[in-house]
């Protein structure tokens, strides 16, 4: 593992034990699409790798490359992180606003929530790529 993967997966979980809840989600989908990314390249997908964490996904799945149920996951995580990310329109359907309205939670409550899942798909990430599930 590149040392940056490595920084990533430890300061996601920092984040989190300090309530950094953005960081930890923004954290963990960089750790998901580093393993992908690096997967996908090892297996002869180096392009479709190199079109980000959605690319990546849907060819694992065509190719049936990873577990489907990892895939869904991986892919709600890149939908919880997106808007941070890459700015969204204020009524786009993942923005953290549109979630609040429609979970009727507050912020702390929904970003809580959203960090907790996307550590534990991080963790099922690694685990994985460990040969652990």
């Amino acid at each position: 593992m590149p040392l940056e993967t490595f920084y990533i997966f430890e300061e996601a979980k920092s984040s989190f034990v300090y309530g950094h809840f953005v960081a930890a989600i923004v954290l963990a989908a960089s750790f998901v699409e580093h393993w992908f990314t690096a997967s996908l390249a090892q297996r002869g997908y180096e392009k479709e790798a190199a079109r980000g964490l959605a690319a990546s996904i849907k060819i694992a799945r065509e190719k049936n490359l990873v577990n489907p149920v990892l895939l869904d996951k991986a892919d709600r995580l890149r939908l919880i992180r997106n808007p941070f990310v890459h700015l969204k329109a204020l009524g786009h359907e993942h923005t953290i606003g549109q979630r609040l309205l429609r979970l009727r939670q507050g912020p702390k409550e929904v970003l809580e929530s959203d960090a907790k899942e996307a550590l534990m798909v991080m963790y099922l990430v690694a685990a994985y790529a460990f040969g652990r599930t």
